[in-house]
C-alpha cells in the first residue's frame, strides 16, 4: 500500500498549521525532492530554493496568504512558495512553455505579490506595499525575502534608507546563505533576540530612560551615559548595527533550517509597529549533496539526471568565446580591464579573473556602478570592457548615457543573452539593447552571427575603436557557419544575392534567415540576404542598392519594434528618398519562457514562419519578381 505523501495533504495554511515538528520535517524533505525532480527534468534555480524551504513553511505558518504579502527578491528562492500554494503539479512543467514561470508572477498566482527576476527590488516594493496599505487604513502584513548578495545592491540600500525613515511595519527576511553560524553566537542571539522583541521589555527600556531624566541634576546625565554605554557594547556584540543605525530593528542570526525557531521570532516580530529585518542563515543547496557541495554550479541549470548530478559542458559557447578571446586580447594589451557585476560564471570570465586579478573587478550586484567605475577607468587611460546580460544592461541605463556616451569614452560593452532568451522569461528576455543603445548617437552597436565574427569584432571594439561601443551576442552555441570574411565598422556583408526580396538581419537572426531564404528560393522566389554585422551606424549605401534592386525590405531582428535595426533602416532610407515595401518581424510585445526553438516558433521568428509571411504578403497569388 503506497502511504500518501504529507506534500499531498497540504493544501493550505489550516492543513500546515495542523501539523507537529516531526511532520514539518518530513514535509520539509518531500518538498525538496520535489524541487529537485522538477528542476532535474525542466532546468531551473535549484541551489537557493533548496536552502529556503524551512523558511518558506515558517513564513507560511505565520502569515496569511494572499491577505497578507510576500516580496520574493528575484523569486530564484521561491519553488517552495509555488508548491504550497497549489502549484506542486504546475511545477512539473517550470520553465516550459505555457508551462509555470521560474520567478514569480501575478498572473500566474494570487499568492505572488508582485513579478520578481530581477535582483534587489523586494524592498523598495515592499515599502511601497507598506505604505498603500497604511494609506488605505488596511490591515496586513508585509514580508520581504532578500539574499545577502542582493542586499549588495543599490536598489536594496536605497530602499533600506528610505525605511529607516518612514518606519511602517514590515518584516524583512535576510536570507543568509553565505556565513556559517556557531552555536554559540546562535544560542546567545536567540536570547537576546527574544528579550529585545517582547512587550514588556520595549516599555521596560522606554519607561527606565524616562525616570533616568527625571531624576534631579544628574538625571539627564546619567541617562545619557547609559545610552551611550549601550551604543558602545552594540558596536562590540552585535552583527547588526549597520541595520540599527539606519532605523529597522535587528534580530538574528537564527538558523534558518529551524521551523519552530524562526516561526516565534517571525511572530514576536510582527507584535512590533515598526520595520524589523530577520538574519536567517540557511545552507544552499540543502537537502542535495552535489549542489550543497558546489551551490554555484547549480544556481541556475538544465535538465540533469540527478542521480549523477549536473555534468560539465565541453560545448563553445558565445559566452566561453568571449572569455577566450578578451583574455587572449589582455595578454596583448595591457590596458584592458574587465568588469562583471556578479556574473564571473555566466560570462565566461572564470578564465580571466584568474589569470589577470589585477584587471578583473567584480563589482558586486551593481549595474549602474560597473558602467560608471568604468568610465572613471576610461577617463584615466584603461580600456575598461563591461560584461553585462541584456537583461541587465537596462539597469545601467542613465549610467551609459551620462558617464560614458556623453563624454565619448573608450568603454567596450560586452553584452551578452542578447535577443530571445530560453528558460526564465520575460524578466530575462535581451529584447531592449538594441532600441536603447541605439538612441545614443555616437555608440557603435556590433552584432556577431557567428564565433569568429564575435572574436574579430572584439578585436576592433577594443584596440580600433573610438568612444563607447557595443558587442551584442546570443546565449548558447546559435551561430551562423558560413564566412563573413572580415570585419570593417559600418560594413554589412552579403550572405546571399538575389532579385526578389531583400532579407536584411543582424547576428541574433542570422541562421534563421538565411534558412528562410532557401525556403523561398525552392518556391522560385530569390532574395539578397545581408547580415548587417553593425546595427549602428548602419551601412546604408549596401541597403539602398538592394532595395532599389528588390522594392521589397523584410528587417528581421530578436528586438523590439519600436527603436530597432528595421524601424532605423526604414527611417534612413526613407531620408535618402527610397521607397519600398516593407515588412517587420520583430517584437511588440514581452516574450514569455520555453525552449529556444518554441520561442522562435511562437514569436514568428523560426524560418518557415517567416518564408510563410513573406510568401503571403507579396506573392501567393502573383507572379514572382
Amino acid at each position: 500500500m503506497i502511504m500518501e505523501k504529507l506534500i499531498d495533504k497540504v493544501t493550505g495554511r489550516e492543513s500546515l498549521m495542523k501539523l507537529n515538528t516531526e511532520q514539518l520535517k518530513t514535509l520539509a524533505a518531500e518538498i525538496r525532492e520535489c524541487i529537485i525532480d522538477s528542476v532535474a527534468k525542466n532546468g531551473g534555480h535549484l541551489a537557493s530554493s533548496l536552502g529556503a524551504v524551512e523558511l518558506t513553511l515558517a513564513l507560511h505558518r505565520v502569515l496569511r496568504l494572499p491577505d497578507d504579502k510576500i516580496v520574493w527578491d528575484v523569486g530564484h528562492q521561491s519553488y517552495a512558495h509555488k508548491i504550497l500554494t497549489g502549484r506542486k503539479d504546475a511545477l512539473k512543467t517550470l520553465r516550459k512553455m505555457d508551462g509555470e514561470c521560474g520567478f514569480c508572477e501575478p498572473s500566474a498566482s494570487e499568492y505572488d505579490a508582485f513579478t520578481s527576476g530581477h535582483t534587489s527590488t523586494s524592498l523598495s516594493l515592499a515599502l511601497g506595499a507598506a505604505c498603500a496599505r497604511d494609506s488605505l487604513g488596511e490591515k496586513y502584513n508585509v514580508a520581504a525575502v532578500i539574499g545577502d548578495g542582493a542586499l549588495s545592491g543599490g536598489l536594496a540600500m536605497e530602499a533600506l534608507n528610505n525605511i529607516g525613515q518612514e518606519q511602517k511595519k514590515m518584516l524583512i527576511i535576510l536570507n543568509d546563505n553565505e556565513m556559517s553560524i556557531s552555536e554559540n553566537v546562535g544560542a546567545m542571539s536567540n536570547y537576546l533576540t527574544r528579550a529585545r522583541t517582547s512587550a514588556g521589555y520595549v516599555k521596560s527600556k522606554k519607561g527606565i530612560d524616562s525616570a533616568l531624566e527625571k531624576i534631579p541634576k544628574y538625571g539627564k546625565g546619567i541617562a545619557n551615559f547609559m545610552r551611550n554605554a549601550k551604543e558602545h557594547v552594540k558596536y562590540l556584540v552585535s552583527p547588526g548595527v549597520l541595520f540599527e543605525e539606519l532605523g529597522v530593528t535587528y534580530l538574528g542570526p537564527i538558523d534558518g533550517h529551524d521551523i519552530r525557531g524562526m516561526e516565534e521570532l517571525f511572530r514576536r516580530a510582527l507584535k512590533l509597529e515598526e520595520p524589523v529585518i530577520v538574519h536567517v542563515v540557511t545552507k544552499k543547496g540543502k537537502g542535495y549533496a552535489p549542489a550543497e557541495k558546489e551551490p554555484q554550479k547549480y544556481h541556475g541549470v538544465s535538465p540533469f539526471d540527478k542521480d549523477v548530478g549536473v555534468q560539465e559542458c565541453a560545448a563553445e559557447t558565445y559566452s566561453s568565446v568571449f572569455g577566450d578571446e578578451i583574455s587572449a586580447i589582455a595578454r596583448e594589451n595591457s590596458r584592458v580591464a574587465v568588469i562583471t557585476p556578479a556574473m564571473t560564471l555566466g560570462s565566461g570570465l572564470a578564465g580571466f579573473s584568474k589569470e589577470f586579478p589585477e584587471r578583473f573587478y567584480d563589482v558586486g550586484i551593481a549595474e549602474g556602478h560597473a558602467v560608471t567605475f568604468a568610465a572613471g577607468l576610461a577617463g584615466s587611460g584603461m580600456v575598461p570592457v563591461v560584461s553585462l546580460y541584456s537583461t541587465f544592461a537596462q539597469r545601467a541605463y542613465d549610467s551609459i548615457i551620462h558617464d560614458v556616451a556623453l563624454s565619448n569614452l573608450h568603454v567596450v560593452f560586452a553584452i551578452d543573452r542578447a535577443g530571445l532568451v530560453p528558460g526564465d522569461g520575460k524578466t530575462h528576455q535581451g529584447s531592449f539593447d538594441i532600441s536603447f543603445f541605439s538612441s545614443m548617437p555616437n555608440v557603435k552597436i556590433l552584432s556577431p552571427c557567428s564565433f569568429e565574427e564575435l572574436r574579430k569584432m572584439l578585436r576592433y571594439a577594443v584596440n580600433e575603436c573610438d568612444g563607447p561601443v557595443v558587442v551584442r551576442y546570443p546565449r548558447g552555441a546559435n551561430q551562423y557557419l558560413g564566412d563573413m570574411g572580415s570585419f570593417s565598422i559600418s560594413k554589412a556583408a552579403y550572405v546571399k544575392r538575389g532579385n526578389a526580396v531583400t532579407l536584411l538581419t543582424e547576428g541574433t537572426s542570422v541562421v534563421q534567415t538565411v534558412k528562410c531564404s532557401e525556403i523561398l528560393s525552392e518556391n522560385g522566389i530569390e532574395c539578397d540576404v545581408i547580415n548587417l554585422r553593425t546595427i549602428q551606424p548602419v551601412d546604408i549605401e549596401c541597403i539602398k542598392e538592394s532595395v532599389k534592386k528588390t522594392g521589397r525590405l523584410v528587417c528581421v531582428e530578436q528586438a523590439m519594434h519600436r527603436g530597432g535595426m528595421g524601424e532605423n533602416v526604414v527611417t534612413l532610407l526613407a531620408e535618402n528618398g527610397v521607397k519600398t515595401e516593407y515588412i517587420s518581424v520583430s517584437l511588440n510585445e514581452y516574450v514569455t519562457h520555453g525552449e529556444y526553438a518554441e520561442i522562435e516558433k511562437r514569436y514568428s521568428f523560426d524560418a518557415e514562419s517567416i518564408a510563410e509571411r513573406i510568401k503571403k504578403e507579396w506573392f501567393d497569388g502573383k507572379e514572382k519578381a
